[in-house]
């Protein structure tokens, strides 16, 4: 995959219990029924899923073992109130979306096929979509993994994350620098929507859009029009962050490091105050990160 000087993952999940989403959230205003309790999930650069408590606890770095056979892989995951969805991008080649129980069990590697190195992934109540950085568009299927259409949105190369609200699709490209933007159906497309220092992936709360910027040492945020861009909201993040993750109450980052060496999740109140660099220890080259009722 040609992510920078990294493999590329990206994450993106739920939760439930009677949590409040956001107007922005996986689910939109479609009811369903949340989970049962809050997590964080990240990916591995051996190809695994992780995941730990809301709170940073019981942190368990394969709770879905490598689907890749402990290969360098990246990958983008969402989840909704059924399953966990994740892409396999793995050195540019990979062409599949996984799915997956919300336990982890039933691991369907092949469930949608054919896309071109899928990196970034996000979820609403009816679609899934997914951003190749080597093919030239993003792509969209209905959650049972039917109507694919791998060229949903032309482009370009270099485009990783992906997010939806009620009425946009965003995304990040990292060869032009700019993030993107259109609306939910795929029209009225503005590649060069918001500026960035090589942004790979977005995430959004409230009137916010948050990007992982200047090689993954800070991060940066504007509003969902575009206006009061601000390059360096936070600063000074160690290791080489690539994707991130928001709630009602923080961001999140995995330190994927030199390649994969990064050992730590992040985390920061949503006013960009407290950050805490080292905040879920032991993970192994975290990269893709979600958080439950957050976006990716």
């Amino acid at each position: 995959m040609k992510f920078q000087k990294s493999v590329c993952l990206c994450v993106a999940l739920l939760v439930s219990g009677s949590i409040a989403w956001p107007s922005n959230s996986l689910f939109g205003s479609s009811g369903d029924s949340p989970a049962t309790a809050a997590y964080i999930y990240w990916t591995t650069r051996t190809g695994s899923v992780g995941r730990a408590t809301i709170n940073g606890t019981g942190v368990n770095d394969s709770f879905i073992k490598s689907t890749t056979g402990g290969k360098m892989a990246g990958a983008g995951l969402a989840v909704n109130h059924q399953y966990l969805y994740w892409t396999s991008a793995n050195g540019g080649t990979a062409t599949t979306i996984l799915r997956a129980n919300l336990n982890g069990s039933g691991v369907n590697k092949n469930f949608i096929t054919g896309a071109h190195n899928p990196c970034g992934v996000t979820v609403n109540s009816s679609y899934i979509y997914w951003a190749g950085d080597v093919g030239s568009a993003i792509g969209r299927a209905k959650l049972d993994g039917s109507d694919v259409n791998h060229n949903f949105i032309e482009t370009g190369t270099g485009v990783c994350g992906v997010v939806v609200t009620s009425s946009h699709i965003y995304w990040a490209n990292y060869q032009t620098n700019w993030i993107g933007r259109a609306n939910l159906d795929g029209s009225d497309v503005n590649q060069d929507f918001i500026p960035t220092i090589g942004a790979a992936a977005v995430a959004i709360e409230g009137a916010y859009i948050y990007w992982p910027t200047n090689d993954g040492t800070a991060i940066g945020r504007a509003k969902l029009d575009g206006s009061d861009v601000n390059q360096d909201f936070i600063t000074g993040l160690k290791g080489q962050v690539a994707f991130l993750a928001v709630d009602s109450q923080y961001i999140y980052w995995a330190d994927w490091g030199n390649r994969g060496t990064g050992t730590t999740i992040g985390r920061a109140k949503l006013n960009g105050s407290g950050v805490n660099q080292s905040f879920i220890k032991g993970t192994l080259g975290g990269f893709g990160i979600a958080v439950t009722g957050g976006s990716p």
